[in-house]
């Protein structure tokens, strides 16, 4: 067999594994809201995504519980 192409690099993904982007406030940074490590999901996931960081950063009520996208659930997020 002949390795017909070969591919390297990094996948992001969060501390704790679950493969659950970060969609949320950062507290100890007001106004400073972040939306990272889709783990290669974005494609999929990317509308939601965007619909749930609008209704963050304007203060509307979210479409979706935003508790397991939060930034705190990791122990050094606040």
């Amino acid at each position: 067999m002949r390795i017909a192409e070969r591919w390297a690099g990094v996948i992001d993904a969060t501390p704790d594994g679950v493969s659950v982007p970060v969609i949320s406030d950062v507290r100890t940074l007001p106004g400073f809201y972040i939306a990272s490590d889709f783990s290669g999901h974005g494609f999929g996931i990317g509308q939601g995504a965007g619909y749930l960081m609008a209704d963050l950063v304007t203060g509307k009520t979210p479409f979706i519980h935003p508790t397991p996208y939060r930034y705190g659930r990791f122990p050094r997020g606040i």
